[in-house]
């Protein structure tokens, strides 16, 4: 990693992946290695069939960007109907906090979710 004033560079080969107890896919906090102040961003990589907690946040807004393969999901606003998405490589997509979400990869995948402001432990998750 290269860190100079104003700002850091590292290349996803050098950070280590990481397998949490709770979570499925694999993280590589990319955050973690870049040290930024205003957002939390980290990269995922699915198996497929392999999927994120059902989650929302208090605060966080998080934008999500499949760099490789797809996902199916589906996103529940606090007092709307459950809406489903497919998300393939090149999708953009932003959640409010507030918002319920899950996706599952339909095959191996990698995934950039940035979420800001970096809330520490903000998420919630529902069984």
């Amino acid at each position: 990693m290269s860190d100079h004033e104003g700002y850091a560079k590292v290349n996803i080969e050098d950070v280590e992946a990481r397998q949490l107890d709770d979570v499925e896919p694999t993280l590589f906090s990319v955050g973690y290695a870049l040290r930024p102040s205003e957002m939390r961003p980290n990269v995922w990589r699915f198996d497929a069939g392999e999927a994120t907690n059902d989650h929302r946040h208090g605060e966080q807004e998080e934008l999500y960007v499949v760099l490789e393969g797809s996902f199916d999901g589906w996103i529940e606003p606090p007092d709307g109907d459950r809406e489903e998405v497919f998300l393939e490589a090149g999708d953009y997509l932003v959640v409010s906090p507030e918002v319920w979400r899950t996706f599952t990869a339909a095959e191996e995948s990698w995934l950039l979710v940035v979420g800001a402001p970096p809330v520490k432990d903000d998420d919630e998750r529902r069984d």
